[in-house]
C-alpha cells in the first residue's frame, strides 16, 4: 500500500465502531477496527517521527500502538461523550509513547503487521512535511484533518465515474477549493471543452458543493451524535490546520 486507502464509507471511524470493539469480540467489529487502523496509520506514524524517532523505531511503534489498540486495552478506556475520535486517539498515542513498557513492547513487536505499511511512502511523506513550529500534536491533526479531505476526495470522485463523469471530473479538479478562480482558467477550459461558460461554472459550483457535503459528512462520521453546530465546529478545527 502506498498510501493510506479510504474505504468507500466512512462509518469505519463512528465512535459506535470503537465502543463494540472495546466490548465484542465480533469478528465484523475487529475488521471494522482493522480498517480505521488501515485508514489513520499515517497520523500516528507522523506524530511519533515528529516526537523524535527514527524511520525504523517509528514503523515498529506505528505496529505497536495500533496492536495496542486492536487488543483493546486502549479501546476500553474510550468515552465518547469526553471528545471527538482524533482527540482521543491523539491522547492515545501521546499516553503510549510516554509509556516506557508499552515501547518496550513495541519495538519488540517489530516483525508482527497490524497495517499495511509502506516505509519509503511514509518517509517520502514525512520529508515533505512543514517544519517550522509544528510540534507533534499539530502535525498529527493536520495529517487527520489532510486524510478528512482525501477520503471525502476520492468518494467525490467514485461518484463522478459511476456517473460517467470521470473526464468532467478530471477537467474541472482544478476549481476544487474554498476561494476564486481567475475568469481566465473559466474561458480556456470553456473552449478546451466545448461549453459555454455558464454551463461550466454551474458545474464547477456543483462539484464544490457536493464536495463540501461530503466532507461534513465525513466529519459528522468521527463525532458522538453531533448537531450541526458541532460539526461545524470541527470542521473549523481541521481546516485551521492544514
Amino acid at each position: 500500500m502506498n498510501a493510506p486507502t479510504a474505504p468507500r464509507s466512512f462509518q469505519t471511524t463512528r465512535w459506535t465502531i470503537v465502543r463494540q470493539a472495546a466490548s465484542s469480540t465480533d469478528p465484523a467489529a475487529r475488521q471494522a477496527l482493522a480498517t480505521l487502523c488501515e485508514s489513520y496509520w499515517y497520523p500516528v506514524y507522523a506524530f511519533i517521527r515528529r516526537s523524535g524517532k527514527g524511520s525504523h523505531d517509528a514503523e515498529d511503534l506505528t505496529q505497536g500502538f495500533f496492536a495496542r489498540l486492536l487488543e483493546k486495552r486502549i479501546l476500553a478506556t474510550a468515552d465518547p461523550a469526553r471528545g471527538k475520535l482524533h482527540s482521543f486517539l491523539l491522547t492515545c498515542v501521546r499516553n503510549f509513547i510516554a509509556d516506557e513498557h508499552s515501547r518496550d513492547m513495541a519495538l519488540k513487536r517489530g516483525a508482527d503487521v497490524i497495517v499495511s505499511f509502506n516505509p519509503a511512502w511514509a518517509e517520502e511523506s514525512y520529508a515533505a512535511e512543514p517544519v517550522n513550529d509544528v510540534t507533534p500534536d499539530r502535525l498529527f491533526q493536520r495529517r487527520w484533518a489532510l486524510t478528512v479531505l482525501d477520503f471525502s476526495f476520492q468518494l467525490l470522485r467514485e461518484e463522478f465515474a459511476a456517473a460517467g463523469k470521470a473526464a468532467l471530473f478530471d477537467a474541472l479538479r482544478p476549481f476544487l477549493g474554498f476561494g476564486a478562480e481567475p475568469e481566465k482558467q473559466y474561458e480556456e477550459l470553456s473552449a478546451s471543452l466545448g461549453l459555454p461558460m455558464g454551463t461550466l461554472k454551474n458545474h464547477a459550483f456543483r462539484l464544490r458543493q457536493r464536495w463540501r457535503e461530503l466532507i461534513f459528512e465525513q466529519v459528522a462520521m468521527t463525532l458522538d451524535e453531533p448537531t450541526s453546530e458541532d460539526i461545524k465546529g470541527e470542521l473549523s478545527e481541521l481546516l485551521a490546520c492544514v
